[in-house]
């Protein structure tokens, strides 16, 4: 450091820092950071890093501030640090001192000190959040005053030591004392002040315990070793302090340096319509170049009569009219600035400008007008612009997207006001039967049907409501309305509108929608509560019919969580087994003899009770048990079966998404090969739901599975619309006649006429006839009198979970078809025969 020149001014400045670190020193300094490289005002640029250090205003006040900040944020960051080196030391003092010093005033010194820390932690933690850019000198002096503090507290240790004459106490106090004056120093160093401060307590603090108390040739030799300790510790605080500051005005002035030449390099590598522009201190342009006159499409002389806010007023828009204040702000305020952008009329264009530039000041420090850059961003900005648009706007349709529509919907979530007249309201709706249109007559077709959709929905809304498609055949419309007859008017009229025709080419289309709607009835609610309460809505409407409307009831919802409820329970009762079969008998019609046995599965709840088949079947299906579920109950009845010997065969009903299932043959084999069951001993029914399913690929799994020698019923037989014509194009073993025809018997005159010709049908189709829920006696007469093959239902027996037990418990009473009374009424009563 090439200070040994102006020693006076080192000695004074570290005299003051030792004595009073508030005090500046009686010289002015020049406030231009590029003098401090060559030496302004008779200052070098040491000098004033020097005195900066110090805390002396030698530069711009602003960039002091942040001189400051930095050496305060160095000692910051020690302090956890430090406050753990002190509470070590505490605790390696307490046993020596508890014997030197009453206990009493031992407590208060160090209730003191611990309370101290605790305070420089809190203020730690709290400095921790909001991190220091710029300090006043208050700041510093605040600095100051903690290492008074700190110091003060620790000079009690030598004089009560050396006070005392013990060996060991004054032994550990001096180790202490050396120690805490070197780390203290150096953790200091950053602001010279504090540091001095702490070595001139405890060094004064240490003297005057050596020369007051201490005695002999030794505490002299102490004293001098101190002084050296003393002496060598503030000059590297000196130094280091130096340094920092040096280091920091170097970069100060590369800063100033560079800040110009940034602002004319700023996005120009791929850039050719920057200019450079330049105002006086009215604001009013001048050096106009060549490129700018171009640029604004002005003349000379009409633009030098101009500010640059004068040609951000020159464009009538929105967005242009934002950027306006916040331009008149920083000019007004003669501040630097970048990154503003503007709008421009040009030439009737509207034209956008990005700005950047920063104040001038003339040799005295007046401000003599802006020097900055602009670039034209009119491409970009219209790119970006296009960028959302696409991001926000369904491409096909034109209206939002779901991003966009969910921004919006919270954004009327959070601003707009829950009134008593006026409830948000969230529509989602489901194009009926739109598939059919993409099948039939392809993409192309379905593409321009959606278009036609969504105009016509726009129409409807008629700026009531915000419009956007989901993806696929999904819209959803949200707006306010007074009431939720309003409300549903409005849904109605979507209903409406999609059901009339669609023209488009040569030919109608016509297809529907279902709409389900909730209101914001709750301050509490959220987007994503509406949106699931309106497909809650939605699905009930769905589940009711399709083409038409429904409002979210608290119903809707209990019914979802119940059914959820009801999911998790069925998917834990599988798991652990909670699960069981039954098998009903299936008997001959001519001897009541057991040939056969339907497998039914059985769930028994531990709160609800039995849970009938028909109910936790559907629930399987969409929760994706029935797979494994289905595999169960097949393994389970051929392990069965196989056991019973009996049984010339077992039934077990297949799902129509297990007859979906790529894999079903393969499963099956691997079940009949596991089991030991013969493949002629099972069969499979299966219900005309599986072929408007799978129509493809129906006919060819079921005749694999008719190669293996696997049986083939066809169930529900009379329920369903089509039967006829799947007895004619599928090869089927046999057929059961439904519960609901076998019911009609001796109640309508035309029920065993019905199931007289399709008995006679079957058997000229070479298929055998099975009739469920037989429950009385003259049902069975009848059908045997009809000459139906078997015959399964409640008068035979019930599901028992033993087949060989079910079995001979039915065969020893085969008699009950040859004469006996009807059984007792509860045997018979409908409501018990259980679902298959």
């Amino acid at each position: 450091m090439r200070l040994s020149a102006n020693w006076k001014l080192v000695l004074q400045t570290i005299c003051l820092a030792f004595l009073a670190p508030g005090r500046r020193l009686k010289s002015s300094f020049g406030p231009s950071i590029g003098a401090a490289a060559g030496g302004g005002r008779g200052r070098s640029g040491a000098q004033r890093a020097f005195l900066l250090a110090f805390g002396h205003p030698t530069v711009e006040e602003s960039v002091a501030r942040k001189v400051r900040a930095a050496q305060i944020s160095c000692i910051a960051r020690l302090i956890p640090i430090t406050i753990l080196a002190n509470l070590v030391n505490v605790i390696v003092i307490t046993p020596v001192f508890l014997h030197l010093v009453p206990v009493s005033y031992f407590a208060i010194w160090l209730a003191a000190f611990v309370g101290f820390m605790v305070w420089t932690g809190i203020k730690w933690l709290r400095a921790r959040r909001y991190p220091i850019e710029q300090a006043s000198p208050r700041a510093l002096e605040k600095v100051v005053r903690h290492a008074t503090i700190l110091s003060l507290l620790w000079a009690c240790v030598p004089i009560v030591a050396f006070a005392k004459g013990e060996p060991g106490g004054i032994w550990i106090a001096s180790c202490l004392t050396t120690g805490m004056i070197c780390g203290g120093g150096f953790a200091l160093s950053t602001v010279p002040q504090a540091a001095f401060r702490w070595l001139g307590v405890l060094y004064l603090a240490s003297v005057v315990s050596l020369l007051v108390v201490g005695h002999g040739q030794a505490d002299i030799t102490m004293f001098f070793l101190l002084t050296s300790y003393v002496f060598v510790v503030g000059c590297s605080a000196t130094a280091a302090a130096w340094l920092f500051a040096s280091h920091f005005l170097a970069e100060a002035e590369l800063e100033e340096r560079g800040e110009l030449i940034a602002l004319l390099l700023n996005e120009a590598e791929d850039k050719i319509s920057d200019w450079i522009w330049e105002t006086d201190s009215a604001g009013a342009f001048r050096n106009v170049s060549d490129r700018f006159l171009h640029a604004s499409g002005r003349s000379r002389s009409e633009l030098q009569s101009m500010r640059m806010i004068d040609l951000a007023h020159s464009l009538d828009q929105a967005d242009a009219d934002a950027a306006v204040p916040e331009l008149e702000r920083v000019m007004s305020g003669r501040e630097a600035f970048r990154d503003i952008v503007i709008g421009i009329e040009v030439n009737g264009e509207p034209r956008w400008w990005c700005l950047a530039a920063r104040p001038v000041h003339d040799d005295r420090g007046h401000f003599a007008g802006y020097r900055g850059v602009a670039s034209d961003v009119t491409d970009t900005r219209r790119a970006t612009f296009l960028i959302t648009q696409l991001a926000e706007q369904d491409s096909l349709t034109g209206i939002g997207n779901r991003s966009w529509f969910l921004n919006q919907t919270e954004d009327l979530l959070e601003n707009g006001d829950l009134t008593e007249t006026s409830y948000l309201t969230l529509f989602l709706i489901d194009l009926d039967n739109f598939k059919v249109v993409n099948d039939t007559s392809g993409h192309p077709a379905g593409d321009e049907l959606l278009k036609q959709v969504a105009a016509r929905f726009q129409t409807v809304g008629d700026d009531r409501t915000m419009l956007a498609r989901f993806g696929g055949d999904e819209f959803a419309a949200v707006g306010c309305f007074a009431s939720k007859e309003d409300a549903m008017a409005y849904a109605e009229e979507l209903v409406a509108i999609a059901r009339k025709p669609f023209r488009f080419g040569c030919r109608d289309y016509s297809i529907g929608a279902t709409v389900g709607f909730a209101r914001l009835d709750d301050e509490a609610l959220t987007v994503d509560d509406l949106m699931r309460r309106a497909d809650i809505a939605l699905y009930k409407a769905k589940e009711s019919g399709r083409s038409r409307a429904l409002a979210f009831e608290a119903e809707m919802e209990r019914e979802v969580c119940e059914r959820r409820e009801l999911e998790s329970d069925l998917r834990e009762a599988f798991e652990n087994g909670r699960l069981s079969v039954e098998f009903q008998p299936i008997v001959d019609a001519s001897s009541a003899r057991v040939v056969s046995s339907e497998v039914l599965v059985r769930w028994v709840h531990p709160a609800r009770g039995e849970v009938p088949p028909d109910v936790f079947i559907p629930i399987a299906e969409q929760a994706g048990l029935i797979l494994p579920l289905g595999k169960w109950v097949l393994t389970r009845a051929c392990a069965a079966a196989a056991h019973c010997p009996d049984l010339e065969s077992i039934a077990v009903n297949l799902s129509p998404v297990q007859f979906m299932d790529p894999n079903l043959v393969g499963q099956i084999s691997a079940v009949l090969e596991e089991t030991g069951l013969a493949p002629k001993r099972l069969v499979l029914e299966i219900t005309e739901s599986i072929f408007v399913r799978d129509i493809g690929s129906a006919s060819g799994k079921l005749k694999k599975l008719r190669d293996l020698g696997i049986g083939i019923a066809l169930d529900d037989f009379g329920t369903g619309y089509s039967s006829l014509s799947y007895l004619r194009k599928y090869k089927f073993d046999k057929i059961k006649i439904d519960k609901c025809c076998v019911d009609e018997i001796g109640e309508r005159s035309d029920g065993l006429a019905i199931i007289s010709a399709v008995i006679a049908l079957a058997h000229n189709l070479g298929i055998e006839v099975t009739a469920e829920g037989v429950e009385r006696k003259f049902q069975a007469e009848a059908l045997r009198t009809l000459g139906c093959d078997t015959l399964q239902g409640y008068y035979f027996g019930k599901p028992n979970p033993n087949p060989l037990e079910m079995t001979r418990s039915v065969n020893r009473a085969g008699k009950r078809v040859n004469g006996r009374d009807d059984p007792d009424e509860s045997q018979s009563d409908p409501a018990l025969s259980p679902a298959s």
